[in-house]
């Protein structure tokens, strides 16, 4: 039976994911490995968990792309703006998996895990994943260099800011949100900064709030969580962000 799950509102890009099938797979150690097919079968696509490997990724719902090789098929998945192989089948019913910072274990098809699991669990698992950022953090590259460019920029905005407001407020950024592709070729810190300059023109605004971040999305937006200031910039948020926060924190 085909199970179909779609993804929520709030996900990064709106689709549908069709599993054909679902295996289990358990190492001697307690590892587990879930590999749920996805329709259609031509696309050769699988979301891939792993389990209980000791691993930071462990519970990771990593959608693959299946590619033979002369002993077997490779699952390939994106790490760190790389093609990483998650899982290696060399003889049927057998992989080895590839966890990044871990050795690699093997494990072997288990007929009676197999008939307990769910694949909607693990594509819910995907979904939820995909929607927190928690699977692109896993898949971009890191960017060490600019983000610490960036982080020092912000940190003397935030210093002039807590000067002329008398807050103690942190800033960060979101960076899960921002991807490959934005951080190659935006000025990262140019549209994040009109959130620190202008509360600094309106300091009234930051009453009661401790924390300012920002985050990369397809719209401007600004959003109270808690005591946390959210300001969603977007490629152009360098030219059309002063003006939107503007209006936004004189409300």
């Amino acid at each position: 039976m085909v199970l179909t799950l779609l993804l929520s509102a709030g996900a990064v890009a709106a689709e549908s994911l069709d599993a054909l099938s679902l295996k289990v797979y358990r190492g001697k150690d307690g590892q587990t490995l879930e590999v749920v097919a996805l329709a259609p079968r031509e696309s050769s696509e699988a979301v891939l968990q792993v389990r209980g490997a000791d691993s930071e990724h462990d519970g990771l719902a990593v959608r693959c792309k299946a590619r033979g090789t002369r002993g077997g098929v490779d699952y390939v998945a994106r790490h760190r703006g790389a093609d990483w192989v998650l899982a290696s089948e060399r003889e049927s019913g057998v992989y080895d998996v590839f966890l990044p910072g871990k050795p690699a274990f093997r494990v072997r098809f288990n007929p009676e895990a197999t008939e307990r699991a769910s694949a909607s669990e693990v594509l819910t698992a995907h979904s939820l994943q995909r929607e927190s950022g928690r699977i692109a953090a896993f898949e971009k590259k890191a960017w060490p260099h600019l983000e610490k460019k960036y982080t020092a920029r912000a940190a003397e905005a935030l210093t002039a800011l807590r000067g002329a407001c008398g807050t103690t407020a942190t800033f960060t950024f979101d960076w899960k949100t921002f991807s490959d592709e934005v951080m190659a070729d935006v000025d990262v810190w140019a549209a994040c900064a009109p959130l620190l300059t202008q509360a600094r023109a309106r300091c009234a605004a930051l009453k009661d709030v401790t924390a300012l971040t920002c985050r990369f999305g397809p719209a401007l937006a600004l959003d109270r969580s808690g005591s946390t200031l959210v300001f969603t910039t977007h490629r152009e948020g360098a030219a059309d962000g002063a003006a939107f926060l503007g209006r936004s924190l004189g409300r």
